[in-house]
């Protein structure tokens, strides 16, 4: 089966409108009724046209109103249960999702910093260029810049007070390389 274009029917006259939304109708009941023999299920629609008052409804009102009370009468308490417990489930994963985005924000953001402060090492920018909230971004990029140099001066100098020196003996001799006491 082949697909075909469908037209867009905003900038069309009313009349015209008119009869090309009766006709997509008309296919789409075809479509339904179809689908609700082949599959054995109950199937209805109720189409509502910007404009008009009353609405178009498949396949019959009557059965349209006794669908719709089956399916009220269907909830009980341990269905909507369930509904509370998926709604609290996609709670979840949305708060999970907004923090995500913020810690990507917030890398997004660090980046710009360090590409800011390359460009004043660089002197591709002067400091008085930059505005408020750029010079605060940078003076937390100095901040945190800072703490990891001096981590890092800490773990050199550990490095150095516990690093041997392999010439050094306890008894004041060089060591050539030999093994002691053979």
């Amino acid at each position: 089966m082949t697909k075909k274009r469908v037209r867009s029917t905003s900038n069309l006259d009313p009349i015209m409108k008119k009869v090309i939304s009766d006709q997509r109708l008309e296919a789409l009941c075809k479509q339904a009724n179809e689908l609700s023999i082949l599959c054995n299920i109950e199937l209805g629609m109720i189409v509502f046209t910007p404009g008009e008052n009353n609405a178009f409804v498949w396949p019959s009102l009557i059965e349209a109103k006794d669908s719709v009370k089956k399916y009220l009468a269907s909830f009980n308490k341990g269905n909507l249960e369930k509904l509370e417990r998926h709604d609290h489930h996609l709670k979840k994963i949305v708060d999970a999702q907004e923090k995500h985005f913020y810690k990507i924000e917030k890398m997004v953001e660090q980046k710009k910093m360090e590409k800011l402060f390359n460009q004043l090492v660089m002197a591709e920018k002067r400091v008085d260029e930059l505005d408020i909230a750029k010079t605060k971004g940078l003076s937390k990029l100095f901040a945190v810049k800072r703490s990891k140099l001096h981590e890092r001066k800490k773990q050199l100098n550990a490095n150095v007070e516990n690093e041997i020196n392999p010439n050094d003996n306890d008894d004041g001799e060089e060591n050539d390389g030999k093994i002691l006491g053979c």
